[in-house]
């Protein structure tokens, strides 16, 4: 059975600075998010506002190990873009779950 895990996630300072020098990087990270949602993986995502390279992204998985693996294979991750503080947690809904996950 398939597991919510909420992702917030932090990008690294220089951030900024390396996505004006490869524009490409964030038209992977698009086509990663709609890739991820196509495979019913991602159900959300978006940044933070204001924005200051914090978001929300919301994944299925049927474990930690594996929503941890989904967020190492983005393109964010790939080009340590980032930061440690990135954080998965198994997100358990009350209220709303059907919107995100039929049983």
């Amino acid at each position: 059975m398939s597991k919510l895990f909420a992702v917030v996630v932090a990008t690294v300072p220089e951030y900024y600075e390396y996505k004006q020098a490869h524009p490409e990087h964030d038209q992977n990270q698009l086509a990663w998010f709609r890739e991820q949602q196509e495979k019913g993986i991602l159900l959300c995502c978006g940044p933070f506002f204001p924005h200051d390279g914090t978001g929300l992204w919301v994944i299925q998985a049927e474990n930690l190990e594996q929503a941890e693996a989904i967020v190492k294979s983005s393109p964010r991750s790939q080009d340590g873009m980032l930061a440690d503080s990135a954080r998965v947690v198994e997100w358990e809904v009350h209220i709303g779950r059907d919107l995100f996950l039929s049983e």
